[in-house]
């Protein structure tokens, strides 16, 4: 299986996610997005976390990518993470950016959840996203 397709995606949406001034409102500048959570980070963040790839059926080199991406709070309640998950979802729902060696062709939320963190003052906001990605050649010729 071809994981550059994965990494692509992933660089994609971390280049996507930093450079919106939305999120960058209310994450900070420079945007705290992260693969790996440094211990002392800043509150609020988002995290680009795990995520699965299969392949996508009928078409060679298209993959159906399935991230996770939490945004974490400490405000005190839902209203920060909710704010947050919002921008995310504002930039990614129906997004089609280009990525090295191929094209986002779908992304769509399957999944949002506000919950409070193991950590009793931290917040939560847990997205899924399924992403479909086909390669820059087979977009072309459709």
């Amino acid at each position: 299986m071809n994981y550059d397709a994965a990494w692509s995606l992933q660089t994609a949406l971390y280049t996507a996610l930093t450079s919106d001034t939305s999120l960058q409102s209310l994450i900070g500048l420079p945007a705290r997005v992260y693969d790996a959570v440094p211990s002392d980070t800043v509150f609020p963040f988002v995290q680009i976390g795990a995520g699965q790839v299969f392949p996508y059926g009928g078409i060679e080199g298209g993959f159906q990518h399935i991230i996770r991406i939490t945004a974490f709070s400490r405000w005190g309640g839902r209203q920060e993470c909710k704010a947050i998950a919002e921008a995310v979802r504002s930039l990614l729902q129906n997004a089609a950016f280009s990525l090295e060696g191929h094209t986002l062709v779908q992304s769509r939320l399957v999944f949002e959840d506000h919950l409070r963190h193991r950590e009793p003052e931290t917040f939560q906001g847990a997205m899924r996203y399924r992403m479909i990605t086909i390669p820059i050649n087979t977009s072309e010729a459709a």
